[in-house]
């Protein structure tokens, strides 16, 4: 295949409830879960599934299918990251349902280094902390998130990919 060939296509293997699935598993999970303005477990869970089904589809629905794949990989993560749907664990969600489109498209990405992975959201959150808000028009939009990310998958996606 040419790295034109290389794209992510189709988004059926995902719907809105499996951005809210993916995400109170990392709250269920052994991972660490910011549980800081909640007063309880159960309130986060709520606030995780009263996000918008419709706003969870539109990110699907508008994912831009006719770019190069590493444009694609930012493009996800500026939508996802950027928009913040959940009071946390948003970086793992994004990158979760990522790389489970990905292999639902046939592409395998291997292991990401944790180190450079850890180090993209760090930055991540920074730059997104210095932008206006993502909104739900803004979803795919180039900027310094887009480019901080761009350069994240530029370095850790395999070379047949680019």
């Amino acid at each position: 295949m040419s790295t034109e060939e290389y794209r992510i296509t189709d988004l059926s293997s995902l719907s809105a409830e499996d951005f809210k699935i993916r995400n109170t598993k990392f709250l269920m999970g052994s991972t660490h879960y910011d549980m800081n303005q909640y007063p309880s477990e159960s309130r986060i869970r709520h606030d995780i599934w009263a996000v918008r089904n419709h706003d969870l589809r539109r990110v699907l629905r508008e994912f831009p299918t006719d770019e190069p794949l590493v444009d694609q990989c930012a493009f996800w993560m500026h939508a996802v990251v950027g928009k913040h749907f959940f009071p946390d664990a948003n970086h793992r969600t994004a990158m979760a349902l990522l790389r489970r489109l990905l292999q639902e498209n046939g592409i395998e990405t291997g292991n990401w280094p944790i180190k450079r992975t850890k180090q993209a959201r760090d930055d991540s959150h920074d730059v997104r902390a210095e932008l206006p808000p993502i909104r739900m028009d803004t979803l795919y939009e180039r900027d310094e998130l887009f480019e901080l990310w761009r350069q994240y998958f530029d370095d850790v996606l395999p070379e047949e990919y680019k």
